[in-house]
């Protein structure tokens, strides 16, 4: 346990006796005495009787696959300077509307094989300036009218473009220029920093090094923007509210901060508004020096413009603030969020923003036509135990119509088949601890290599507890509305996290919780992640909040036993990460089964030593294995499994003992899962399996905490799971049989995703479609 903190305490925990001749201490689940002089050790029997309470926790059922898909995570909202129009980003497209009422339209008729991103009036209200971005072209400035219609492009050459903004004057773009690299191609990645480009089209000129989000004052062309420290230090500001001049020269610093995110001068150039721990605060500008800016400035007053939380910030004119949170666009005006002081000198009630309109849409959710069948396999259904040999399983559409034994199933005429003779049929795996990048700033790419690892290595629903807001729940629905090949997506969303930082929830009081949890419900979460809050009382609010809220809590447990308890007996949902004793004993296995909290123990990140990662990696070529080589670029896959360390078998015992645990509260009846942490994009949630096997369990129990187990514990099990008629069409094909050796489970021949099939290895539609992938970014010179 101490190789991963020492929080607990470095000495051993042992007493002398009042004689001073023993010593007794603990080991192995029990009391000892061991006698200084003929250093016998004896037991001290004892036996505890007691009752302990627990809160049932929250679960509730997910709606997996509706027919329609919402858009909850609107984004880049941005309102025209006469109050009028709005324009927002959904489904990858830019829209307009009338902010008081009326049906959006899509804003530009340009083709719909890119993505339409960061949109920006001009100060007149006659333009809009956007960056259009598709994974083979990169992105490009383009330039619309107010009314929509064909767009032009403005940039000569491609790039990595972010938050274009028009001058006053109308003229020209003032434009963040970035690397790309990681989840999007290198190319056109140097001299990042901030350019200016004429309005109707030309060369760039750089501006500064570095910066993001451009913005004007009045009719000066003086460019504001943020500039961000290199690294954040103790005691210094890790973000900065800079102007420069036309040249990028003449460098001011107004503001700075430690945890403020994003920060923006009105129009007028007498506020700024900035956006710190999920809130949206206003402050006056002053007119001279440098600010320091924080919910607890001083020097200014400071006001909190959102109740629940708020994003993409957006001044219309110098007394107008608008902001969303999820698909609601928000307004306050400064002399309703500002009012005069009240008599006698008090401090008068907070005013918050207004809610303007719903700008939440709907579309078609992706989904084939007609009927295969799938013939002559072994069947893994996981209902119970149940295994079918030579079975046949129906796929109407996205849904299984039928599954049995060959002689027991009618194939439908009209079905085209699909013989897997000597395979095996499963469910699709579903981790439900699976970080890993959806977007880069909010640019979320056409092909996300971690997102198709995990969908080519059977990876068919991931639960990620601890992701960005606003690129995860966006590639969710990107991926319901067949925009993006990926995973089915679920998340928390951001955590609700109990440190000083950027992403701090600040949990004073229920309310304070509430108002965390409603922020992320209406972004899109099914879940919440429980983090480290510090103190009992908070982390209980947090399970409250949630519940009313309709919401499941996962709580992190960080290597530390007596929270870990305290997590269980408060009524969270499940416990992420490993409880980190060695052994359990009586005290865990009788009250933990009791509470209905489930279990995902998270082996690769093994708290207490070694985690299975590194052994996996010690014990095979990963950067070389066909199907994860694929599709995560050799740069990302090899440093960490190339040059691997290698340790001692024993050194990897805390692994073994945590899959032992793991597999003796399973058996008393807790749901225990898979969950890779994002660590070994896909590949990892089969390294979960093999572990729970290594530490004792049989592979059909491993398998279950891959399938079944997982979807009942986040309330999917109505749609996935098991391969039952009515549950959605996400299976697993394999050309071993995991029953016997559970280490086959990674040879795939195809993957099965709501009714799409997949061949394994190329993630090529084969019979229910056409759909293939284009090249990845370093397929391609």
């Amino acid at each position: 346990m101490q190789e991963t903190w020492a929080v607990n305490g470095v000495y051993p925990r042992m007493d002398w006796m009042p004689d001073s001749k023993s010593l007794v201490f603990w080991a192995g689940g029990g009391i000892k005495r061991v006698d200084i002089a003929s250093l016998a050790v004896s037991d001290i029997p004892f036996h505890v009787t007691g009752t302990r309470a627990s809160i049932a926790p929250p679960r509730f059922q997910v709606d997996v696959a509706p027919d329609q898909v919402q858009a909850r995570m609107v984004r880049f909202a941005t309102v025209s300077p006469n109050g009028q129009s709005v324009v927002y980003e959904s489904f990858g497209r830019l829209w307009i509307r009338d902010v008081n009422g009326g049906a959006p339209r899509q804003l530009t008729s340009d083709a719909d094989n890119a993505f339409e991103l960061f949109p920006s009036w001009s100060r007149d209200g006659k333009n809009l300036v956007f960056v259009r971005w598709s994974d083979a072209t990169l992105g490009e400035i383009r330039v619309v009218g107010a009314g929509g219609g064909k767009s032009r492009v403005v940039t000569k050459q491609p790039g990595h473009y972010y938050q274009p903004r028009f001058t006053p004057k109308g003229d020209a773009i003032v434009v963040q220029r970035a690397a790309g690299g990681y989840l999007t191609s290198p190319n056109w990645s140097a001299e990042p920093g901030l350019y200016r480009v004429p309005a109707a089209g030309g060369e760039l000129q750089k501006l500064t090094d570095k910066g993001r989000n451009p913005h004007f004052i009045d009719s000066s062309d003086r460019i504001y923007y943020t500039e961000d420290a290199d690294s954040a230090k103790e005691n210094e500001p890790a973000h900065e509210l800079v102007s420069v001049d036309t040249n990028g020269t003449d460098r001011r610093v107004h503001a700075r901060s430690n945890y403020a995110s994003k920060m923006e001068v009105s129009p007028s150039g007498e506020y700024i508004a900035f956006r710190e721990n999920f809130h949206v605060y206003v402050v006056p500008m002053p007119p001279g020096g440098t600010l320091d800016l924080s919910p607890k400035t001083k020097s200014v007053r400071v006001v909190r413009a959102s109740e629940i939380g708020g994003d993409y910030l957006n001044w219309t004119d110098g007394d107008t603030l608008t902001w969303s949170l999820g698909p609601t666009l928000y307004r306050g005006e400064i002399s309703a969020l500002f009012p005069k002081p009240v008599s006698g000198g008090a401090e008068p009630a907070p005013v918050y923003g207004q809610r303007i309109v719903d700008l939440s849409n709907s579309r078609a959710a992706d989904k084939p036509t007609g009927v295969v069948a799938l013939t002559g396999a072994r069947i893994i259904t996981m209902n119970g135990d149940q295994v079918i040999d030579n079975g046949v399983i129906v796929i109407r559409n996205n849904r299984i119509a039928a599954v049995g034994a060959a002689n027991s199933v009618q194939i439908p005429a009209e079905a085209q088949r699909l013989d897997l003779g000597g395979k095996t049929v499963m469910p699709g795996l579903i981790d439900i601890h699976a970080h890993g990048p959806q977007g880069v700033e909010d640019l979320i790419p056409q092909q996300n290599w971690s997102a198709l690892a995990h969908l080519g290595l059977g990876v068919t629903t991931i639960h990620d507890p601890s992701n960005n807001a606003t690129e995860i729940f966006a590639a969710a629905e990107y991926q319901r509305a067949g925009l993006v090949p990926a995973p089915r997506i679920f998340s928390t969303g951001d955590v609700v996290y109990g440190a000083r930082s950027e992403g701090l929830a600040d949990i004073g009081n229920i309310d304070d919780a509430r108002h965390h949890i409603q922020r992320l419900k209406a972004q899109g979460a099914i879940s919440v992640k429980n983090y480290n809050q510090p103190r009992r009382e908070q982390r209980q609010m947090v399970v409250t909040a949630a519940r009313e809220n309709g919401l499941m809590v996962v709580a992190e447990g960080g290597s530390l036993y007596p929270m870990d308890m305290t997590i269980i007996a408060d009524g969270n949902t499940g416990l992420e990460h490993n409880n980190p004793p060695q052994h359990f004993y009586d005290d865990v296995l009788q009250f933990w089964p009791k509470t209905g909290v489930g279990y995902t123990p998270t082996l690769i990140v093994t708290f207490g030593g070694l985690g299975a990662e590194f052994l996996f990696y010690q014990e095979s070529d990963v950067w070389a294995h066909p199907l994860l080589s694929k599709y995560v670029p050799p740069h990302i896959v090899q440093p960490r499994s190339v040059r691997r360390q290698m340790a001692p078998t024993t050194d990897y015992q805390p692994v073994l003992d945590s899959a032992t645990n793991a597999k003796k509260l399973m058996e008393l009846g807790v749901s225990v899962h898979i969950g890779a942490h994002g660590q070994r994009e896909g590949l990892g949630s089969h390294w979960e399996m093999w572990g729970f096997v290594m530490g004792g369990m049989s592979p059909m129990q491993a398998l279950q905490t891959a399938t079944i187990l997982p979807a009942q514990y986040m309330g999917l099990d109505k749609d996935l799971g098991s391969i039952e008629a009515g549950k959605l069409a996400d299976l697993l094909v394999l050309d071993g049989n995991p029953i016997e050796d559970i280490r086959v489970t990674d040879d795939i021949a195809y993957v099965i995703q709501n009714g799409r099939i997949y061949e394994g290895g190329t993630l090529a539609e084969k019979l229910t479609g056409k759909h293939q992938l284009a090249p990845l970014f370093w397929h391609t010179k």
